[in-house]
């Protein structure tokens, strides 16, 4: 069709002369597309008007050609009786061959009959197929349309599981003195195949850890999308370097076809990285990371993590298992870190053992766990150590067309953690947040990004909790314009010591530029607070935004017009939109 729009353009501006041979220009007028792209592509005369062969006895021979090209041209389009009006001249020197078309009265659909047979004549999705049958009474016979929906519905009962379908019956009846057609279609699908059973010669997964991954079961109806599906399920493991799905339609036995999966271990099970990074939050940072993506045949896999920094420094291990009847999304994972952090008038060290359980799906996530925290701080002119058995629980959903450079999205989530005095704990109290995310692009290379962020935290005394559990605001990734964790109740002293309550919102129109370049404006608003009298500080300013398969550099210059002067301050983040 683009070969036809761009011959009708030169058409219609009359500039279609020949290179060599005979000077012809060819116009045909009359008729609109679909049916002039298809007459152009047909159109012989149009077609060999640029050979240099073309002699003026060949080129009369396929004007007296050119109404069976047009005739055959139009009748998969349902007219069958066009007049055709043509002339071939010479004029000044170049041939010119003119075709007026008057399609006709079409050949319309006057009776559809579809059926179905054999096992699959109540089938769910053939018989919706059946019902949105694009060719209805009454409508202008397309013998296109005809034939794509009839592959359609083939390869439809086939990936149902009927792969001995066929048409009994097909006809399409044509009465040309009646303008009309009727539409006989009967699909005999047979039997349908099923799963047989499905093995696999290897040694690296334990065999029922293996059968877990599969999303069909023995006996269900044979789809081979499922196929596809289970091949991709097992690379997203990270547990092979190469997967082979076979279904092994030979060896189909009663119906029931076995299936085989052919896999290979990784070369290297253990990864090493080296990294060196920097944000306005944290400052410069180096970090190092191991991970065994296939520690075991359990499917067990381990990663730890260094990392030291200006501002902030971490030692983790996390040990993975995957659980229950669907490994792909659930996991137990046990935990060991340290991590001491400063930032103004605080420190604070850090050391959990936790155990987490979570389900991670396309998209909802739930998670609980249980975590022992030992923290030693300072903060302002007070020290403490905080011992806590803290159980916790979080749900979220993500909905959105790309997680890492989003048109179109909104994430939410809600989290909870408390501990009782006496059960390991030293303070009882109960947090609770809320977050919240949207992305929409109401134009073309425009986007509007509104973010939301609530807390509060039941307890006597914010001074009875470590920093790590109280709230703050100010920074990078919360209010711009503000030193990281600046905000919060101050003491005596004028040091900042966190709140029990926490409101922060943004907004951010982002534009893209050139390429992979955006230039963005963003207000964000927010505070942190040990009461309910809230005074909120204000944050404006821009930036610019370089997109990366990962995510995007954001570089933005903020003002915080809450503090007197409207000082101003960079920040530097990397990482995608959810």
């Amino acid at each position: 069709m683009l070969f036809c729009a761009v011959l009708l353009a030169g058409i219609c501006a009359g500039s279609c002369r020949a290179a060599a041979g005979v000077p012809l220009e060819v116009q045909v007028s009359g008729i609109d597309e679909p049916l002039l792209g298809n007459v152009l592509a047909r159109l012989g005369i149009l077609l060999h008007k640029d050979k240099e062969r073309l002699h003026v006895g060949a080129m009369r021979r396929l004007h007296q050609e050119a109404e069976d090209d047009i005739r055959s041209a139009l009748a998969p389009f349902g007219y069958y009786h066009p007049r055709v009006t043509g002339s071939l001249i010479s004029r000044g020197g170049v041939w010119h061959a003119q075709y007026a078309v008057d399609p006709g009265p079409p050949v319309r659909v006057a009776e559809v009959r579809l059926r179905l047979h054999g096992e699959g004549r109540d089938n769910a999705p053939l018989q919706e197929a059946l019902d949105a049958f694009p060719l209805k009474k009454g409508d202008i016979l397309d013998q296109q349309v005809y034939e794509q929906t009839k592959k359609k519905l083939v390869n439809l009962a086939f990936g149902e599981g009927f792969l001995d379908a066929t048409f009994s019956e097909r006809s399409l009846r044509i009465d040309l003195d009646a303008n009309s057609a009727a539409v006989i279609l009967a699909l005999d699908t047979g039997r349908r195949y099923l799963f047989g059973s499905t093995a696999s010669r290897q040694e690296i997964l334990d065999a029922d850890l293996l059968a877990r991954y599969l999303p069909y079961r023995e006996g269900d109806p044979y789809r081979p999308a499922r196929l596809f599906e289970l091949q991709s399920i097992l690379y997203q493991t990270g547990y092979f370097s190469r997967v082979a799905v076979r279904g092994q339609l030979e060896r189909a036995s009663d119906f029931a076809i076995p299936v085989d999966i052919d896999l290979e271990a990784p070369a290297q099970r253990n990864k090493y990285s080296l990294g060196i990074g920097y944000a306005t939050d944290t400052g410069v940072r180096f970090k190092a990371d191991w991970d065994n993506r296939l520690y075991n045949s359990a499917g067990h896999q381990v990663n730890s993590s260094l990392q030291v920094g200006q501002l902030e420094n971490i030692l983790a291990f996390h040990y993975r298992i995957p659980w229950d009847d669907d490994p792909r999304h659930q996991s137990l994972t046990g935990s060991l870190a340290y991590q001491d952090k400063q930032w103004k008038s605080t420190t604070t060290q850090l050391f959990t053992a936790a155990v987490t359980r979570d389900y991670s799906g396309p998209r909802y996530r739930l998670g609980g766990g249980l975590e022992l925290r030992d923290e030693i701080y300072d903060v302002g002119e007070t020290s403490g150590e905080s011992l806590l058995l803290l159980p916790s629980v979080n749900v979220g959903a993500v909905f959105a067309d790309d997680l890492l450079n989003t048109r179109n999205g909104l994430q939410l989530s809600v989290g909870a953690i408390g501990g009782v005095e006496g059960v390991v704990s030293d303070v009882t109290f109960v947090q609770v947040t809320a977050n919240g995310k949207a992305i929409v692009s109401p134009i073309p290379e425009w986007r509007l990004i509104g973010r939301g962020s609530i807390g509060a935290i039941a307890v006597d005394s914010i001074d009875s909790l470590p920093p790590s559990l109280r709230f703050y605001t100010g920074g990078d990734t919360s209010l711009r314009g503000y030193g990281y964790k600046s905000i919060g109740t101050r003491d005596g002293s004028g040091a900042n010591i966190g709140g029990r309550y926490l409101v922060v919102g943004s907004v951010e129109a982002e534009r893209t530029v050139y390429k992979q370049f955006s230039l963005a404006a963003f207000w964000d608003v927010g505070t942190a607070a040990d009461d309910l009298d809230l005074n909120f500080y204000q944050g404006v300013g821009g930036g610019v935004r370089f997109r990366l398969p990962f995510g995007q550099i954001r570089l933005d210059v903020a003002s915080a017009i809450s503090e007197s002067g409207n000082p101003l301050r960079f920040h530097l983040t990397v990482g995608g939109d959810f």
